[in-house]
């Protein structure tokens, strides 16, 4: 557990979080029912559940890029829209500007913050350097790999130095070896800056290895279905975590309580699928 954790004040609170939307057909479907859930300042939270479950949507009310149909989202006590804590913000998406240089696009926020030119791109130039991206400056997206492509946008999102770091799946169409390595960043960034990190994955053992905390959603609608502390002692080397045998009890454990959740979810994706093809 992150040290002195539980001495540490609250910095995101969800409460009675509850979100229907209408669906394709007209209907109204429940995503998310009830959700109640602290996150500590310094905190590695992952939320992991089954494909579907409403992961990403609460993620996204989390943020505040939705809002939900019942309950409130606080942030160091005070509503979203009032709070002075700087969120950032990283998706499965690529969201480079393909038109701008690396530099440029790691400056991107800081630019739109009004900060200098050159005290924005000696930010950038910084980052870049401690990202291991050194001489790839002048460089478009197009001339990046899929894995360097998703480190300038981590450190895109940390150029604001953002109290809060919401992460939806990020690593998710990458190889398992610009994952690894990309994982150990985030926990090397985390390390230095102790942003809070609220980080979505349907990755068990990425859950484990990366995360203070682990909360398990049911499948939809979405509820708390279990809370696991991650007692893997930090710094955390990945490749040597998944040898441990308390990360393979861990994993194992999660694994058993999700296992039916998602079977349900196969064979819904199954039978949507079979509709499509009708």
């Amino acid at each position: 557990m992150n040290e002195n954790l539980a001495e540490k004040a609250v910095k995101l609170s969800l409460q009675n979080i509850s979100h229907s939307y209408t669906d394709t057909s007209g209907q109204s479907m429940e995503a998310i029912n009830n959700i109640s859930l602290n996150i500590k300042d310094g905190e590695f939270v992952a939320i992991v559940g089954s494909s579907g479950c409403g992961k990403s949507t609460l993620l996204n009310i989390m943020c505040g890029i939705l809002e939900p149909s019942q309950g409130s989202v606080l942030l160091d006590g005070h509503a979203l829209r009032n709070a002075k804590s700087k969120i950032g913000y990283i998706s499965q998406m690529d969201t480079l500007l393909p038109w701008r240089r690396v530099i440029k696009n790691v400056a991107l926020g800081l630019e739109i913050e009004g900060k200098s030119k050159k005290e924005r791109l000696q930010i950038a130039k910084e980052l870049i350097e401690t990202s291991g991206l050194s001489g790839f400056e002048d460089k478009y997206p197009f001339e990046l790999s899929g894995g360097m492509r998703k480190r300038v946008i981590i450190i895109r999102a940390l150029a604001q130095n953002p109290d809060v770091i919401f992460m939806d799946e990020p690593f998710g169409p990458l190889d398992i070896f610009t994952k690894t390595m990309l994982q150990q960043e985030i926990l090397k960034i985390w390390s230095e800056h102790k942003n809070t990190i609220i980080y979505i994955t349907h990755d068990i053992a990425e859950a484990i290895v990366l995360a203070d905390r682990i909360i398990l959603l049911s499948y939809r609608p979405a509820t708390i279905k279990a809370e696991y502390k991650v007692e893997l002692p930090r710094p955390r080397i990945i490749e040597e975590c998944k040898y441990n045998p308390y990360f393979l009890e861990l994993e194992k454990e999660i694994w058993d309580t999700i296992k039916e959740d998602v079977k349900i979810a196969q064979q819904e994706e199954f039978y949507n699928n079979a509709k499509k093809n009708i």
